[in-house]
């Protein structure tokens, strides 16, 4: 192989220096087995210079072969007219390959932002990285890119960490559906949503049914109820109804107590997109499902607080 011809995968390679060696050698093997052939593409290309694509309109008349040329160097003002040229004169093969390469690119950088040592990273599972592969190199809009490069990023840091369901719910994600989860998912608490009253009409509630039909969150709400009653502390037991990441709600109760959590759950699907998304503000969701109990159990509660890492308790009752 040439120097032209292995100059790709090193230009994508050579930004990996600062991750563990683990996490480095597991995602060389992953981008590997997603860039398949095209380390034998010219590196010209990758850079997207126009001169590596071959010129298909050769034989056509000097204005098509013109046009051609233009849509290779993007020259073309007309966005609609630039789309429907690039559909006719760009083969579909550089169009996913491009895909491809952008996708590798934008892993590397996820990878390396992630706090870790890399003792889980792995390379993902051979069948996993056909389909992930398969359905990558049709990812053409920035935003599908983005996410599929975190799903990577994210698997070959711990492996597992998304399953093949999740991988076809993320291509058939339009841009609404991932609006109306990424709003939702700002309300998160963890493994759901609390189940205000906003989302028995309007606009919330259509949201959470939207999410459901596409298997993003259950189509039912639950109820999680207090533990048998076993005095701890004080004379009164605990009980944690919800946590979400280093933020957790614990409640001193009595035996008198009657209280219980509503909530709507995300499904498994909906728990790992939501990982790739930038965390919701727990400890302030946690706080509001502390104060909504207060506000609506009649008596029983002693204590209720607000635990998050590295900060002092938050009582918010008595």
């Amino acid at each position: 192989m040439t120097e032209i011809e292995t100059s790709n995968l090193k230009a994508i390679t050579d930004v990996a220096a600062s991750l563990p060696d683990p996490v480095q050698k597991s995602l060389i093997g992953a981008l590997n087995e997603l860039l398949g052939g095209l380390t034998r593409i010219p590196a010209a290309w990758l850079q997207r210079q126009a001169q590596a694509i071959e010129d298909i309109t050769a034989a056509r008349s000097l204005v098509a072969a013109d046009f051609a040329k233009a849509v290779a160097k993007q020259e073309i003002e007309n966005p609609v007219l630039m789309q429907a040229a690039t559909e006719i004169y760009l083969p579909s093969a550089l169009r996913k390959a491009e895909n491809r390469v952008r996708i590798a690119k934008l892993t590397y950088d996820y990878a390396a932002d992630k706090d870790t040592n890399g003792a889980n990273s792995g390379p993902p599972d051979e069948d996993w990285m056909n389909v992930f592969t398969r359905l990558a190199e049709d990812a053409s809009s920035d935003r599908l890119q983005d996410l599929f490069a975190r799903i990577l990023a994210g698997e070959v840091v711990r492996p597992g960490s998304f399953s093949l369901a999740t991988l076809r719910t993320v291509a058939e994600l339009d841009k609404s559906i991932a609006e109306d989860f990424s709003l939702i998912w700002e309300r998160s608490v963890g493994e759901g949503v609390d189940d205000t009253d906003d989302f028995n009409r309007g606009e919330w509630f259509s949201r959470w049914q939207r999410l459901a039909e596409v298997g993003l969150m259950s189509p039912n709400k639950i109820a999680r109820f207090l533990p048998e009653y076993q005095p701890i502390v004080d004379g009164n037991a605990l009980w944690t109804p919800v946590s979400g990441r280093e933020t957790h709600l614990n409640i001193h109760f009595s035996e008198r107590c009657r209280c219980q959590w509503n909530y709507i759950e995300f499904t498994r699907v909906g728990r790992q997109l939501g990982s790739i998304l930038a965390p919701p503000d727990y400890e302030t969701n946690i706080r509001f499902v502390g104060r909504r109990l207060l506000s609506t159990v009649q008596s029983g509660l002693v204590r209720v607080e607000v635990h998050t890492a590295g900060k002092p308790v938050e009582v918010l009752f008595p």
